[in-house]
């Protein structure tokens, strides 16, 4: 009787959006079958025709977001909510840029999209466990757009730069590429994550529509500062805290939509955990020559990540007890050691303890004026004392083992560091793109 009442939902659906949508019936059809109420995926000519649709023009791509927003506000449907939200995973993947960016213009007017908090599911009878998916994976899919605005405010140069341009200026974030996008056979892996192409960041934005290709300036991570570098990691760490919360609970363990959806965002995770392996490395390498504000946001980034790392490689582990992927296309988590993480902080409260150097005396701020010549005064040699050290001795001596200290942790990260690079370019496989 609940597949009947499904079919009957879907076939009004398609015929109201046949009557009475005026930009474009066709899309909004397409859209209502490729999130139908049966519980199988997605048939994949419909999500090729809703892509071809919605890069004809902006009008179309406006008109997907008012459809997919209606779909997900009306259902208590997880089936259609969940199908919904793997719709807008593959336009964000592979659809026109303008998608994202019309998806954050959308929220910041109110329009419900990805805020499925209050999402619970009226349709079937034990479906908490699978609710709870639901609403989870619309924080996963709301934090990357989180991240792909971020990385495209530090990546556009600034007013006074030579090469900002107004016009390119209101385009990139328009029509350029998604610096996040981890798979689909429009976007392909960069090589440290073992897929070909180009990399976060690295790939080409498409001019406009009509075919134009420029290349955006772009800093590779061990060029970047160490605050930009710190701010990318903290954006990346809360987005596999989203990936995390997304493991399934209960029932949802062994539904078969439920596991087709996690399989893209565990294809997603791989290039993820790459790039905080490749920041990791970078602060690692930086740390012993960092200042103490820096040295104190990295080590908390070091600590973070070895809790997020150890979640990453049992959710990965039970991933692959369950058949999602095949188990060769699953990276080898290192995970990060505690005598790592006491090398560090070791360091980091010796350099709490060192004190500041004490202020220069310049020549020039000299109380003005000629001194007078005074008489030598004969002084009696048995009452002459040794002389006190020099000022700053001391500070120089404690600086001095601050820096052998510093050359000793260098060392001893050295093997760590260089088994930390090679490691993850070495145990990330060679994967295709999501087809």
């Amino acid at each position: 009787m609940r597949k009947v009442l499904g079919a009957v939902k879907d076939q009004t659906s398609i015929g109201i959006a046949k009557v009475s949508s005026t930009v474009a019936p066709e899309l909004d059809v397409a859209v209502v079958k490729a999130t139908s109420h049966d519980e199988e995926p997605a048939d994949d000519k419909y999500l090729r025709e809703i892509l071809s649709l919605t890069s004809y023009s902006r009008g179309y791509v406006n008109a997907c977001i008012a459809t997919i927003s209606r779909r997900l506000g009306k259902t208590r449907d997880w089936i259609v909510a969940l199908k919904t939200l793997m719709l807008v995973h593959r336009l964000m993947a592979d659809g026109d840029p303008a998608f994202q960016q019309e998806i954050l213009y959308a929220t910041r007017k109110g329009t419900r999209l990805l805020n499925m908090s209050d999402f619970r599911d009226e349709a079937h009878s034990h479906s908490w466990d699978h609710s709870a998916f639901v609403r989870t994976y619309a924080l996963y899919l709301d934090q990357r757009l989180e991240c792909i605005l971020y990385e495209r405010k530090q990546a556009a140069p600034p007013r006074d730069h030579p090469s900002y341009s107004s016009r390119d200026h209101q385009d990139q974030p328009r029509w350029g590429d998604d610096p996040y996008s981890y798979g689909g056979p429009r976007h392909s892996y960069s090589s440290p994550g073992g897929y070909h192409g180009d990399g976060y960041g690295e790939r080409q934005q498409q001019g406009g529509r009509g075919g134009e290709e420029r290349k955006p300036p772009t800093t590779p991570v061990r060029d970047m500062k160490s605050e930009r570098v710190l701010g990318r990691m903290h954006h990346l760490q809360l987005l596999l805290d989203r990936f995390l919360a997304c493991r399934p609970t209960g029932t949802a363990k062994n539904s078969r939509m439920v596991l087709i959806a996690l399989y893209s965002l565990a294809r997603e995770s791989f290039q993820l955990y790459a790039d905080i392996c490749e920041i990791l490395a970078v602060l690692l390498d930086r740390f012993f020559d960092m200042d103490y504000p820096d040295c104190v946001k990295a080590f908390e980034a070091y600590s973070s990540a070895a809790k997020q790392i150890d979640e990453l490689a049992l959710f990965y582990g039970w991933c692959k007890d369950t058949g999602v992927a095949r188990s060769s296309e699953y990276p080898e988590v290192q995970r990060i050691t505690d005598k790592l993480l006491e090398t560090l902080e070791e360091f980091m409260r010796d350099r709490a303890r060192r004190p500041k150097s004490p202020e220069r005396v310049h020549e020039e701020a000299a109380a003005p004026g000629v001194a007078q010549e005074e008489e030598p005064v004969v002084q009696d040699m048995s009452s002459i004392k040794a002389l006190p050290p020099p000022e700053g001795y001391e500070e120089e001596q404690m600086a001095a083992a601050d820096d052998k200290k510093a050359a000793a942790g260098r060392r001893s990260c050295k093997r760590v560091l260089t088994w930390w690079t090679s490691g993850r370019t070495r145990h990330l496989p060679t994967i295709r793109g999501i087809d």
